[in-house]
């Protein structure tokens, strides 16, 4: 009878627990094993609106790259801010949302939205807030991939603050069976205190807990629910495993005693400084803030991350917020002025269209928040002495491919982040032979350590149509038989 020890039954037996047990020699194929700290793997997904910054019916598309293979110095007219992380970034095109066209897209926005990030047919209620009726794929990765039940499975940060006409509700991204997600504050100085809680004043009354403060509290003594288990699998261990696995015994309990719990900060966690913070205006109806509070929100999710507060975050630009792209335009742009990012969109359909400078030109807003992104990554010393880039995969996606006409092929999607991750490397533009969302994000569980090969709806168009009339404005020949999942991406 072999004494090799299963592992990963182990755990199993255990109830679940995060024992997050050593590498020892009776889990080992080999006699001898060499590791170091093992960092968790995290997922940041990015979303803009309205897919590329032109329709490339009349003109040629200026988001994408040239061709496929190296990307060229100056990437494209609407990803030239990415040039700085290059190297660090793949970009995709052929990535189509076919599950938008099975929803009979009453409102054009609200289908495009929710079936983005979820890949399910939403419940259509005629008018243009289609009901989600499954969880994005932020959610479900983090639910995946999180040290437990207690950890959120991901966290939404605004990338704008949210004007007083509309309130932030997440709009792509959802939870369980459509729920709505965890969102942080749209003000980053009020995210801070929600998420890592602040100095109190001993003459106040408590404050309420903190997220931080309820994760501690629902915290489970890690060694007792696994006493038992523990017990018996040290017994068959031989002196070497079992001095390796008493002092995890004594690592697991000081972390314990710490108030940490399951969670593994890294030396990089640091709870942002609200007092370092600009001063800017609470009332943001047109953005005009924006190029302050972005930044800092992009440090709240890099810290969430750090601290180990959740391993998936979400930054998302929604355009509902009416930008008006100050980092780009210091004089604001009289387009954007007069009338609004949604509405020039849907105006411009061409290359020579007078304002198809000024979206390009405000696209580099998105380009520059996600290199600060992937670069803010990179400076950060990760658990096993990479930096949390190593260990983190970015995924940037639109809701739409071209929103000048609600198009959903082609949608934008740009990757960086985890290297490993891509067996063909980075620094290249991959031209996808007509794969859909759901193959990205079936990829994307895969590259996390999963092992799935689909993601949302299965099957055809016929199969999950809600009516026989397909909604077919896309640039690809669809019918009832398309495939909603067609394979691999060559990453």
């Amino acid at each position: 009878m072999s004494n090799r020890i299963d592992r990963r039954r182990f755990l199993l037996g255990a109830g679940g627990a995060a024992l997050a047990l050593p590498m020892l020699e009776a889990f080992a194929p080999r006699k001898s094993f060499a590791g170091g700290a093992t960092a968790p793997k995290r997922v940041i997904f990015v979303q803009h609106m309205h897919g590329r910054p032109l329709n490339p019916q009349n003109n040629k598309d200026n988001w994408s790259p040239a061709a496929a293979g190296a990307l060229p110095t100056t990437i494209s007219p609407a990803l030239a801010a990415l040039a700085p992380i290059r190297d660090k970034i793949v970009t995709i095109d052929g990535i189509d949302n076919l599950v938008r066209h099975a929803t009979g897209d009453v409102g054009g926005h609200g289908s495009a939205s929710t079936t983005s990030m979820t890949c399910a047919v939403p419940i259509v209620n005629g008018t243009d807030n289609e009901s989600a009726t499954a969880a994005s794929i932020d959610y479900e990765v983090g639910k995946r991939i999180r040290a437990s039940d207690s950890m959120p499975a991901s966290i939404v940060f605004p990338a704008q603050l949210a004007g007083p006409e509309w309130r932030y509700n997440g709009y792509s991204f959802f939870g369980p069976n459509g729920a709505p997600p965890y969102i942080a504050n749209s003000r980053p100085e009020l995210a801070v205190e929600e998420l890592f809680g602040s100095v109190q004043d001993p003459e106040l009354p408590p404050a309420a807990p903190t997220l931080r403060d309820r994760l501690i509290g629902r915290r489970k003594d890690i060694l007792s629910s696994v006493a038992k288990d523990f017990s018996s699998l040290r017994k068959k261990l031989n002196a070497a495993d079992r001095d390796r696995l008493d002092k995890h015994a004594a690592f697991i309990e000081a972390m314990k005693n710490a108030s940490t719990g399951p969670t593994l900060p890294t030396d990089g966690c640091n709870v942002p400084d609200v007092t370092m913070f600009p001063d800017y205006a609470e009332d943001n109806p047109r953005g005009e803030s924006d190029a302050i509070t972005t930044p800092l929100q992009i440090e709240n999710v890099v810290q969430m991350l750090a601290c180990d507060i959740a391993r998936v975050g979400v930054l998302h630009f929604h355009a509902n917020n009416d930008p008006l792209f100050p980092s780009e335009f210091p004089d604001p742009s009289p387009a954007l002025l007069n009338g609004n990012w949604h509405a020039l969109i849907h105006e411009t359909w061409a290359a020579s269209d007078p304002n198809a400078n000024t979206l390009t030109q405000a696209f580099q807003y998105f380009g520059k928040s996600f290199t600060q992104l992937v670069q803010r990554l990179g400076e950060i010393d990760d658990l096993d002495g990479q930096k949390m880039l190593d260990n983190t995969l970015i995924v940037w996606v639109s809701d739409m491919g071209y929103g000048s006409g609600h198009y959903d092929y082609d949608v934008p999607v740009v990757l960086a982040g985890m290297p490993s991750a891509f067996a063909g490397g980075q620094g290249r533009h991959v031209v996808a032979n007509r794969r859909t969302l759901g193959d990205l994000y079936a990829q994307v569980l895969r590259m996390v350590g999963e092992s799935d090969t689909t993601f949302g709806a299965t099957g055809t168009l016929g199969d999950i149509a809600l009516s026989s009339d397909l909604v077919a404005w896309s640039g690809v020949d669809i019918s009832a038989s398309s495939q909603l999942h067609r394979g691999a991406i060559d990453l």
